[in-house]
Protein backbone atom coordinates (compact mmCIF):
# COMPACT_ATOMS: atom_id res chain seq x y z
CA UNK A 1 0.00 0.00 0.00
CA UNK A 2 1.43 3.26 -1.19
CA UNK A 3 1.41 6.31 1.45
CA UNK A 4 -1.90 8.17 -0.94
CA UNK A 5 -3.30 4.72 -0.50
CA UNK A 6 -3.12 4.54 3.35
CA UNK A 7 -6.56 5.24 4.80
CA UNK A 8 -7.03 7.33 8.23
CA UNK A 9 -7.61 6.42 11.41
CA UNK A 10 -11.53 8.02 10.42
CA UNK A 11 -12.08 6.80 7.21
CA UNK A 12 -11.04 3.00 9.00
CA UNK A 13 -13.58 4.10 12.05
CA UNK A 14 -16.32 4.10 9.81
CA UNK A 15 -15.86 1.39 7.04
CA UNK A 16 -15.05 -0.43 10.38
CA UNK A 17 -18.27 0.29 11.73
CA UNK A 18 -20.00 -0.10 8.20
CA UNK A 19 -19.09 -3.55 8.44
CA UNK A 20 -15.50 -3.73 6.67
CA UNK A 21 -14.21 -6.07 9.27
CA UNK A 22 -10.74 -6.09 7.25
CA UNK A 23 -10.70 -2.21 8.56
CA UNK A 24 -10.33 -2.60 11.91
CA UNK A 25 -7.75 -5.43 11.72
CA UNK A 26 -5.85 -2.15 9.78
CA UNK A 27 -6.51 0.15 12.86
CA UNK A 28 -5.30 -2.78 15.05
CA UNK A 29 -2.12 -3.52 13.22
CA UNK A 30 -1.34 0.29 12.91
CA UNK A 31 -1.56 0.96 16.63
CA UNK A 32 -0.60 -2.55 18.56
CA UNK A 33 3.04 -2.03 18.48
CA UNK A 34 2.91 1.50 20.49
CA UNK A 35 0.05 0.02 22.60
CA UNK A 36 2.21 -2.68 23.56
CA UNK A 37 5.06 -0.66 24.23
CA UNK A 38 3.00 1.61 26.55
CA UNK A 39 1.81 -1.74 28.43
CA UNK A 40 4.85 -2.93 28.53
CA UNK A 41 6.45 0.43 30.41
CA UNK A 42 3.38 0.35 32.49
CA UNK A 43 3.04 -3.08 33.31
CA UNK A 44 6.88 -4.28 33.34
CA UNK A 45 6.09 -7.58 31.55
CA UNK A 46 6.43 -8.14 27.97
CA UNK A 47 3.89 -11.61 28.28
CA UNK A 48 1.71 -9.13 29.77
CA UNK A 49 1.73 -6.24 27.46
CA UNK A 50 0.79 -8.76 24.94
CA UNK A 51 -1.86 -10.05 26.35
CA UNK A 52 -3.16 -6.25 27.64
CA UNK A 53 -3.09 -5.09 24.06
CA UNK A 54 -5.23 -7.98 22.34
CA UNK A 55 -7.69 -6.94 25.47
CA UNK A 56 -7.85 -3.39 24.85
CA UNK A 57 -8.24 -4.34 20.86
CA UNK A 58 -11.37 -6.86 21.39
CA UNK A 59 -12.89 -3.65 23.98
CA UNK A 60 -12.24 -1.53 21.24
CA UNK A 61 -13.99 -2.94 18.76
CA UNK A 62 -16.71 -4.27 20.83
CA UNK A 63 -17.28 -0.44 21.75
CA UNK A 64 -16.67 1.02 18.74
CA UNK A 65 -19.70 2.49 17.91
CA UNK A 66 -19.80 4.31 20.90
CA UNK A 67 -16.82 6.28 20.00
CA UNK A 68 -17.84 9.85 19.47
CA UNK A 69 -15.52 11.60 17.50
CA UNK A 70 -14.01 9.03 15.20
CA UNK A 71 -10.81 11.60 14.24
CA UNK A 72 -9.59 10.88 17.77
CA UNK A 73 -9.64 7.31 18.10
CA UNK A 74 -5.80 6.85 18.55
CA UNK A 75 -6.56 8.98 22.38
CA UNK A 76 -9.74 6.66 22.69
CA UNK A 77 -7.75 3.53 22.42
CA UNK A 78 -4.92 4.75 24.45
CA UNK A 79 -7.24 5.85 27.24
CA UNK A 80 -8.93 1.87 27.18
CA UNK A 81 -5.32 0.65 27.36
CA UNK A 82 -4.37 2.83 30.37
CA UNK A 83 -7.47 2.43 31.82
CA UNK A 84 -6.99 -1.46 31.91
CA UNK A 85 -3.45 -1.39 33.02
CA UNK A 86 -4.19 1.00 36.07
CA UNK A 87 -6.69 -1.76 37.08
CA UNK A 88 -4.27 -4.30 36.70
CA UNK A 89 -1.83 -2.33 38.66
CA UNK A 90 -4.29 -1.60 41.59
CA UNK A 91 -3.26 -5.72 42.40
CA UNK A 92 0.50 -4.07 42.81
CA UNK A 93 1.51 -1.05 43.97
CA UNK A 94 -0.05 1.59 42.21
CA UNK A 95 1.98 2.81 39.21
CA UNK A 96 4.63 0.37 40.10
CA UNK A 97 7.70 0.99 37.98
CA UNK A 98 8.94 -2.10 35.55
CA UNK A 99 11.88 -3.98 36.65
CA UNK A 100 14.24 -3.97 34.19
CA UNK A 101 16.22 -7.63 33.01
CA UNK A 102 19.88 -7.85 32.04
CA UNK A 103 19.19 -8.05 28.62
CA UNK A 104 17.78 -3.97 28.63
CA UNK A 105 20.03 -2.92 31.21
CA UNK A 106 22.83 -4.48 28.31
CA UNK A 107 21.08 -2.26 26.10
CA UNK A 108 21.30 0.46 27.99
CA UNK A 109 24.81 0.19 28.61
CA UNK A 110 26.34 -0.83 25.37
CA UNK A 111 25.57 -2.72 22.19
CA UNK A 112 28.21 -5.56 23.62
CA UNK A 113 28.79 -4.67 27.38
CA UNK A 114 31.08 -6.02 30.05
CA UNK A 115 30.39 -7.47 33.10
CA UNK A 116 31.25 -3.80 34.74
CA UNK A 117 28.58 -2.33 32.42
CA UNK A 118 26.03 -4.00 33.18
CA UNK A 119 26.21 -3.31 37.18
CA UNK A 120 26.99 -0.02 36.39
CA UNK A 121 23.43 0.24 34.24
CA UNK A 122 21.85 -1.86 36.89
CA UNK A 123 22.96 0.78 39.48
CA UNK A 124 22.04 3.56 37.69
CA UNK A 125 18.44 2.39 36.98
CA UNK A 126 18.58 1.94 40.65
CA UNK A 127 18.88 5.40 41.88
CA UNK A 128 16.68 6.25 38.88
CA UNK A 129 13.65 4.26 39.86
CA UNK A 130 14.32 5.28 43.86
CA UNK A 131 13.75 9.07 42.52
CA UNK A 132 10.50 8.27 40.78
CA UNK A 133 9.31 5.92 43.50
CA UNK A 134 9.03 9.05 46.09
CA UNK A 135 7.15 11.09 43.30
CA UNK A 136 3.76 10.90 44.16
CA UNK A 137 1.89 8.18 41.51
CA UNK A 138 -0.20 10.60 39.50
CA UNK A 139 3.79 12.50 38.79
CA UNK A 140 5.82 9.75 38.32
CA UNK A 141 2.98 8.09 35.38
CA UNK A 142 3.20 11.84 34.19
CA UNK A 143 7.01 11.08 33.64
CA UNK A 144 6.87 7.95 32.85
CA UNK A 145 4.39 8.44 29.71
CA UNK A 146 6.29 11.88 28.46
CA UNK A 147 10.22 10.68 28.88
CA UNK A 148 10.27 7.13 28.38
CA UNK A 149 7.06 6.81 26.19
CA UNK A 150 7.73 10.08 24.14
CA UNK A 151 3.66 10.80 24.53
CA UNK A 152 2.88 14.80 24.53
CA UNK A 153 1.11 16.93 27.22
CA UNK A 154 -2.00 16.39 24.71
CA UNK A 155 -1.54 13.14 24.19
CA UNK A 156 -0.99 12.20 28.15
CA UNK A 157 -3.91 14.57 28.89
CA UNK A 158 -6.33 12.55 26.17
CA UNK A 159 -4.80 9.01 27.67
CA UNK A 160 -5.95 10.46 31.60
CA UNK A 161 -8.69 12.29 30.70
CA UNK A 162 -7.42 15.68 31.67
CA UNK A 163 -6.66 19.05 31.23
CA UNK A 164 -2.88 19.51 29.22
CA UNK A 165 -2.72 22.30 31.21
CA UNK A 166 -2.54 19.56 34.77
CA UNK A 167 -0.31 17.28 33.09
CA UNK A 168 2.34 19.99 32.51
CA UNK A 169 2.14 21.37 36.17
CA UNK A 170 2.72 17.57 37.38
CA UNK A 171 5.80 17.34 34.99
CA UNK A 172 6.80 20.70 35.84
CA UNK A 173 6.73 19.24 39.39
CA UNK A 174 7.81 15.93 39.29
CA UNK A 175 11.38 17.69 37.33
CA UNK A 176 11.70 20.08 40.06
CA UNK A 177 11.90 17.27 42.78
CA UNK A 178 13.85 14.82 40.89
CA UNK A 179 16.81 17.55 39.72
CA UNK A 180 17.95 17.71 43.02
CA UNK A 181 17.57 13.85 43.88
CA UNK A 182 19.40 13.23 40.12
CA UNK A 183 21.96 15.61 40.54
CA UNK A 184 24.40 13.40 41.20
CA UNK A 185 24.23 11.49 37.66
CA UNK A 186 24.60 14.40 35.63
CA UNK A 187 27.22 14.83 33.84
CA UNK A 188 30.30 17.08 34.69
CA UNK A 189 30.39 20.15 33.16
CA UNK A 190 32.34 23.30 32.68
CA UNK A 191 31.03 25.83 34.57
CA UNK A 192 29.30 28.36 33.18
CA UNK A 193 30.68 31.95 32.72
CA UNK A 194 29.47 34.05 35.75
CA UNK A 195 26.53 36.60 34.61
CA UNK A 196 27.47 40.11 34.26
CA UNK A 197 25.66 42.83 36.72
CA UNK A 198 24.54 45.56 35.03
CA UNK A 199 22.50 48.75 35.68
CA UNK A 200 19.83 50.30 33.91
CA UNK A 201 21.14 53.54 33.58
CA UNK A 202 19.03 55.97 31.37
CA UNK A 203 16.25 55.74 28.58
CA UNK A 204 17.18 57.54 25.29
CA UNK A 205 14.72 58.97 22.60
CA UNK A 206 15.20 60.27 19.10
CA UNK A 207 14.52 64.63 19.12
CA UNK A 208 14.33 65.44 15.49
CA UNK A 209 16.60 68.36 14.53
CA UNK A 210 15.31 70.09 11.67
CA UNK A 211 14.47 73.65 10.18
CA UNK A 212 11.81 73.92 12.06
CA UNK A 213 13.38 73.73 15.05
CA UNK A 214 13.64 70.51 17.59
CA UNK A 215 10.42 67.81 17.80
CA UNK A 216 10.56 65.07 20.03
CA UNK A 217 10.41 61.82 17.50
CA UNK A 218 7.14 60.04 17.35
CA UNK A 219 8.89 56.89 16.74
CA UNK A 220 7.21 54.02 18.71
CA UNK A 221 10.56 52.79 20.19
CA UNK A 222 12.73 53.98 22.61
CA UNK A 223 16.50 52.53 23.87
CA UNK A 224 17.11 51.55 27.28
CA UNK A 225 20.83 51.23 28.19
CA UNK A 226 22.32 48.67 30.86
CA UNK A 227 25.77 49.65 32.05
CA UNK A 228 28.11 46.63 33.20
CA UNK A 229 28.92 47.40 37.01
CA UNK A 230 32.61 47.60 37.55
CA UNK A 231 33.14 47.76 33.70
CA UNK A 232 32.93 50.23 30.86
CA UNK A 233 30.63 48.63 28.59
CA UNK A 234 27.02 49.59 27.85
CA UNK A 235 24.02 47.49 26.15
CA UNK A 236 21.46 49.31 24.21
CA UNK A 237 18.02 47.54 24.36
CA UNK A 238 14.78 48.74 22.13
CA UNK A 239 12.06 48.87 23.84
CA UNK A 240 8.38 50.12 22.92
CA UNK A 241 7.22 53.49 23.71
CA UNK A 242 5.20 52.79 26.66
CA UNK A 243 7.55 50.83 28.70
CA UNK A 244 10.40 52.93 28.03
CA UNK A 245 8.17 55.69 28.98
CA UNK A 246 7.17 53.82 32.22
CA UNK A 247 10.79 52.77 33.16
CA UNK A 248 12.17 56.52 32.34
CA UNK A 249 9.65 58.06 35.03
CA UNK A 250 11.30 55.61 37.13
CA UNK A 251 14.22 56.41 36.94
CA UNK A 252 13.87 60.42 36.82
CA UNK A 253 11.97 59.94 40.11
CA UNK A 254 8.60 60.92 38.63
CA UNK A 255 4.77 59.20 40.02
CA UNK A 256 1.50 59.34 38.78
CA UNK A 257 -1.53 59.56 40.06
CA UNK A 258 -2.85 55.77 39.54
CA UNK A 259 -0.44 53.01 39.16
CA UNK A 260 1.26 51.83 35.99
CA UNK A 261 1.00 47.99 35.15
CA UNK A 262 4.78 47.74 36.29
CA UNK A 263 4.15 49.49 39.76
CA UNK A 264 0.71 46.78 40.23
CA UNK A 265 2.76 44.37 39.56
CA UNK A 266 5.67 45.09 42.26
CA UNK A 267 2.13 45.85 44.96
CA UNK A 268 1.05 42.19 43.65
CA UNK A 269 4.12 40.84 44.64
CA UNK A 270 4.61 42.64 48.23
CA UNK A 271 0.85 41.28 49.13
CA UNK A 272 1.70 37.92 48.12
CA UNK A 273 4.75 38.00 50.15
CA UNK A 274 6.73 37.30 46.85
CA UNK A 275 10.20 38.57 46.01
CA UNK A 276 12.43 39.68 42.89
CA UNK A 277 15.34 37.70 42.90
CA UNK A 278 17.31 38.49 40.44
CA UNK A 279 16.16 39.77 36.31
CA UNK A 280 18.62 38.40 33.98
CA UNK A 281 18.72 39.22 30.30
CA UNK A 282 19.57 35.23 28.64
CA UNK A 283 18.72 35.08 25.00
CA UNK A 284 19.31 37.15 21.96
CA UNK A 285 17.59 35.20 18.91
CA UNK A 286 17.21 36.90 15.59
CA UNK A 287 17.86 40.31 17.06
CA UNK A 288 15.10 40.12 19.37
CA UNK A 289 16.57 39.66 23.26
CA UNK A 290 14.78 37.66 25.92
CA UNK A 291 14.84 37.70 29.53
CA UNK A 292 13.73 35.80 32.54
CA UNK A 293 12.43 36.81 36.56
CA UNK A 294 13.35 34.56 39.28
CA UNK A 295 11.15 35.25 41.61
CA UNK A 296 10.62 33.88 45.12
CA UNK A 297 7.63 32.68 47.31
CA UNK A 298 6.67 30.20 50.17
CA UNK A 299 10.31 28.94 50.09
CA UNK A 300 10.09 28.17 46.45
CA UNK A 301 11.97 29.53 43.33
CA UNK A 302 10.23 29.82 40.47
CA UNK A 303 11.78 31.28 36.90
CA UNK A 304 9.24 33.18 34.55
CA UNK A 305 10.08 34.23 30.82
CA UNK A 306 9.41 37.70 30.21
CA UNK A 307 10.24 40.47 27.68
CA UNK A 308 13.16 42.47 29.27
CA UNK A 309 11.51 46.28 29.07
CA UNK A 310 8.76 44.64 31.35
CA UNK A 311 11.39 42.54 33.66
CA UNK A 312 13.38 45.76 33.62
CA UNK A 313 10.45 47.70 34.90
CA UNK A 314 9.82 45.85 37.62
CA UNK A 315 13.80 45.55 38.98
CA UNK A 316 13.91 48.94 39.38
CA UNK A 317 10.42 49.31 41.36
CA UNK A 318 11.69 46.46 43.74
CA UNK A 319 15.06 47.22 43.35
CA UNK A 320 16.13 43.76 42.18
CA UNK A 321 19.67 42.76 40.64
CA UNK A 322 20.04 42.74 36.68
CA UNK A 323 21.85 40.83 34.78
CA UNK A 324 23.08 39.92 31.10
CA UNK A 325 24.71 36.73 29.77
CA UNK A 326 28.07 37.13 28.98
CA UNK A 327 27.85 36.15 25.67
CA UNK A 328 25.09 38.36 24.73
CA UNK A 329 27.08 41.53 26.61
CA UNK A 330 30.30 40.23 24.23
CA UNK A 331 27.99 40.14 21.41
CA UNK A 332 26.28 43.46 21.58
CA UNK A 333 27.52 45.39 24.49
CA UNK A 334 29.37 48.75 23.65
CA UNK A 335 31.86 50.85 25.21
CA UNK A 336 29.67 53.56 27.10
CA UNK A 337 31.86 56.54 25.32
CA UNK A 338 30.79 54.78 21.41
CA UNK A 339 27.17 54.46 21.97
CA UNK A 340 25.72 57.65 21.33
CA UNK A 341 27.64 57.27 17.42
CA UNK A 342 26.42 53.85 16.72
CA UNK A 343 22.60 53.82 17.85
CA UNK A 344 22.03 55.02 14.27
CA UNK A 345 23.47 52.18 12.25
CA UNK A 346 21.62 49.72 14.46
CA UNK A 347 18.36 51.50 14.09
CA UNK A 348 14.93 49.73 12.20
CA UNK A 349 13.75 52.81 10.72
CA UNK A 350 14.70 53.68 7.37
CA UNK A 351 15.25 57.39 6.70
CA UNK A 352 15.47 58.30 10.05
CA UNK A 353 15.22 62.94 9.37
CA UNK A 354 18.28 64.16 10.90
CA UNK A 355 18.05 64.05 14.98
CA UNK A 356 20.04 62.59 17.67
CA UNK A 357 19.41 60.71 20.68
CA UNK A 358 18.78 61.98 24.23
CA UNK A 359 17.92 61.43 27.73
CA UNK A 360 14.13 60.63 27.97
CA UNK A 361 14.48 63.17 31.34
CA UNK A 362 11.37 64.41 32.96
CA UNK A 363 10.36 67.93 30.81
CA UNK A 364 10.64 65.48 27.74
CA UNK A 365 8.60 63.21 29.74
CA UNK A 366 6.38 66.15 30.42
CA UNK A 367 6.38 67.10 26.44
CA UNK A 368 4.99 63.52 25.86
CA UNK A 369 2.42 63.13 27.91
CA UNK A 370 0.99 66.64 29.15
CA UNK A 371 0.34 67.07 32.19
CA UNK A 372 2.31 64.57 33.51
CA UNK A 373 2.09 65.00 37.32
CA UNK A 374 5.12 64.36 39.24
CA UNK A 375 7.90 64.96 37.06
CA UNK A 376 8.29 68.84 37.68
Amino acid sequence: MTVQDRRTDTALVAASLAGDHAAFGELADRHAPRLTALAGRLLGDAVEAEDLTQETLLQAYLGLDRLRDPERFSSWVYGIALNLAKMRLRSRRNGALPQVDASRLAALAAADPSPAEIVEAREFWSLVESALQVLPAEQRRAVLLYYVDGLSCEEIAALLDEPAGTVRVRLHRARSRLRDRLSSLAPTRREAPAMIEVTPEDVLIRVLTGEDGEDVSSRSLRIVLLREKGGDRVLPIWIGAAEGDALALQLTGGTMPRPLTADLMASLLEASSGAVERVAVNSLRDKTFYAVITLSAGGRASEIDARPSDALNLAVRVGAPVYVDPEIMDASGMRAGEVLGKLDDDSPFEDEPEGEWRTLSAELLESLHPPWPGTK
